[in-house]
């Protein structure tokens, strides 16, 4: 439930906890039936689910602690079992069962199972009778498309269907299986986005189950294409010894078994197109390979499998080692390969969220909750809507535990996305809760919206620029007391030529200044809905850094610390272009200049009193560099490192009359956190760039 918080004046916040992950599923099953037969199906899963055969809608249900039964009928040869399962995302487990029966005949789900084969999707597909995809033939998903709408515009985009893995949806205490030897039977599953929400915890999907040879990079496609009825031919009797294919699994994987299948032969038997025996080699490399494992004599001729203790590899080679009959020719329909561990990488989209209310929004941030194992990351970004239709752009990926949400707003709805990856082959990052936080009463305006020009500027340059500010102000809101707009260079504002300025409202010269990323325009009184103020143009000089800025800006009702973000604002005419972006015409500037220290002598003598020195500098051009100090006694011993802080083109200096947060600063300690002796000593600025980096070197002092 929303928690909501006053924080004073006619402002309240509201605090909404999430921690569940909805996700949809799409299945696909084929099984073949020799007549048309009338039959039934047995069905469970994990969550809610509807159940279509052959595009027919048969049933639905959502309790996970039953069996339903549907009488259903079966046409001659391929049927097409599709299944829609939505998981809401809390711990029940992931996964569903299916059997189909008729006379003499029962069909257990499986996820290993390729002559009754089932296939996922997390592609968003219809889930209505007679839709499209619930008639595909097993042998086309690989050319299946679908029309999606993408920004107003339908295009054609490829549909990815991936074979089930075995899931963790518990059916062994449900009692309307128990004449199935389930000590054989798991549940089957496909998890949306590679990612598990079904533990109580948003994490990296099991590879438990996964073929991670299905669809690598094998000089023969045909052995790793999910088919087992697209085989590779070996040759006949005995000079098949020794033959081998093999397939590249794209990485390092942590593999324990390895499966053979036979392709159904047309005519013949099994025997004389199985393989007798042969042998598993692994490779990290390609180039060095260690046998792992040998199967001979085999009698199973459908399918054989190796199992060996874990063992880390990327390239799997099987080598014949045995022939059947001097008349027999082999064809392996499909080399499947298994291991333990968890995928490396993983992204969730949440649903549409209203967040308990359908008013409009002024979201503030948002705190997430979990773990992030090293060699691992997780980030989120955001995006709103007016109408869970039409989308604003995705912020910027984070993965600060405190997220602004930089969204247009107010907005009724909000969505997230989460994306992990790690290089640990077992740790996972783990997504507890998160908490959206939002004010729905208070907000300044109730929109907002904006447009800079130019368009186009010289770089390194001062240049006069307008913003364009529409507001709707109505009865109720609390009005606009500051404006924020982010600049790449202090600005200087041009308060007389403010245009649209109406009702007795002012600009506030005391309240009004700027700082080396933003320009801070305050207003006297408020602009409210009397002041009849619905359009500003506000003039103001500033140059370019880089090779374009966005001049984002934020609306503070009085006594506010809560910022409503201004939208970009659309033009009604196709030909006339509007934006918060000024891109650069040219980029004569240098990377770093402008380097200095304040102050050139510091005294860490912990009396609170001039304890540490910063860097001042400008970087032009770059985005997201690498910047960090290096400090050398006078001998050229290496003193003290910084953390590496990542910056934009800017201007990092200290301002006069105002405190400024500087990103490199020397507290006068070594890396081992003593303090130096006083003395002279020499510092490096470094920003680190490809191919090379930019320095500056220079003199600080340490006094006591």
């Amino acid at each position: 439930l929303p928690i909501i918080t006053s924080v004073g004046g006619a402002q309240t916040l509201t605090r909404f906890p999430l921690d569940s992950w909805s996700s949809t599923t799409n299945y696909l099953g084929f099984a073949e039936f020799g007549s048309a037969i009338d039959g039934q199906i047995r069905i469970t899963a994990a969550d809610s689910y509807s159940l279509y055969v052959n595009g027919d809608f048969v049933g639905s249900d959502d309790d996970p602690n039953t069996v339903e039964t549907y009488e259903v009928s079966y046409k001659r040869r391929a049927n097409q079992i599709a299944v829609v399962v939505n998981h809401g995302g809390g711990a029940t487990g992931f996964g569903l069962v299916c059997v189909l029966e008729a006379e003499g005949v029962q069909i257990v789900s499986s996820p290993t199972d390729r002559s009754a084969p089932w296939f996922w999707t997390d592609f968003p597909l219809d889930n209505e009778e007679d839709a499209d995809w619930m008639t595909l033939r097993s042998n086309r998903l690989d050319q299946h498309t679908e029309d999606v709408e993408v920004d107003g515009e339908e295009v054609e985009l490829a549909v990815p269907w991936l074979p089930v893995q075995a899931g963790n949806f518990d059916i062994r205490s449900l009692p309307e299986l128990s004449d199935i030897d389930l000590t054989r039977v798991e549940s089957l599953a496909g998890f949306a986005g590679g990612l598990d929400g079904s533990r109580g915890a948003l994490q990296l999907r099991t590879l438990a189950g996964v073929n991670a040879a299905f669809g690598s990079r094998s000089a023969e496609p045909r052995l790793v294409d999910g088919d087992v009825n697209t085989s590779l031919p070996f040759r006949r009797g005995a000079a098949a010894l020794l033959q081998r294919a093999e397939t590249d699994l794209g990485r390092l994987v942590v593999i324990t078994r390895v499966r053979v299948l036979t392709e159904p032969p047309s005519r013949g038997s099994y025997e004389e197109a199985s393989l007798s025996g042969y042998s598993i080699l692994v490779s990290k490399d390609g180039v060095n390979f260690l046998e792992v494992a040998s199967r001979n004599q085999i009698t199973n001729f459908q399918e054989s499998e190796v199992n060996f203790p874990a063992v880390p590899a990327r390239h799997v080679r099987l080598v014949v080692t045995e022939f059947s009959s001097r008349s027999g020719q082999p064809r392996v329909g499909e080399m499947e390969v298994y291991g333990e561990g968890i995928a490396q990488t993983g992204s969730f989209l949440s649903q549409a969220l209203d967040l308990g209310t359908e008013a409009p929004k002024n979201f503030e941030r948002v705190e997430w909750f979990g773990e992030v194992p090293d060699q691992s990351s997780l980030e989120m970004r955001f995006r709103s809507s007016a109408d869970a239709d039409s989308w604003s752009d995705w912020s910027a990926w984070s993965g600060e535990p405190v997220i602004p949400t930089s969204v247009p707003e107010p907005r009724q709805w909000l969505q997230f996305q989460v994306r992990m990856e790690t290089r640990d082959l077992f740790a996972s990052p783990t997504l507890d809760s998160l908490a959206v936080y939002f004010l729905t009463d208070g907000l300044p305006v109730s929109s907002a919206q904006a447009a800079i020009t130019p368009a186009v500027a010289p770089i390194g340059v001062d240049t006069t620029f307008i913003y364009n500010l529409e507001l709707e102000v109505q009865e109720g809101d609390l009005g606009v007391a500051r404006l924020v707009i982010a600049t790449p260079w202090p600005a200087e504002l041009d308060a007389a030529g403010i245009g649209g300025l109406a009702g007795g409202v002012t600009v506030d010269a005391a309240q009004t200044y700027a700082t080396n990323d933003s320009l801070v325009v305050a207003f006297s009184p408020a602009i409210d809905a009397s002041a009849g103020i619905t359009a500003l143009s506000i003039p103001f000089t500033t140059r370019l850094m880089s090779a374009s800025h966005r001049f984002e800006g934020l609306l503070f009702a009085p006594g506010s610390t809560f910022p409503l973000l201004v939208e970009e604002k659309e033009s009604d005419d196709p030909e006339l272009v509007l934006s918060l972006v000024t891109e650069a015409r040219d980029f004569a500037i240098p990377v770093l200049s402008g380097v200095s220290v304040h102050p050139e002598v510091f005294t860490p003598n912990g009396d609170m009193w001039n304890e540490t020195a910063a860097i001042g500098f400008t970087l032009g051009r770059v985005s997201g560099a690498a910047v960090r100090l290096e400090i050398y006694d006078l001998s050229g011993t290496l003193v003290h490192t910084t953390p590496e802080s990542l910056l934009d083109a800017g201007r990092y200096v200290p301002l006069g009359g105002r405190a400024v947060d500087l990103p490199v600063v020397w507290n006068g300690r070594d890396d081992d956190d003593d303090l130096v002796p006083p003395g002279v000593y020499i510092y490096r600025l470094v920003v680190d760039l490809d191919p090379d980096d930019e320095t500056s070197v220079g003199v600080i002092g340490v006094a006591y």
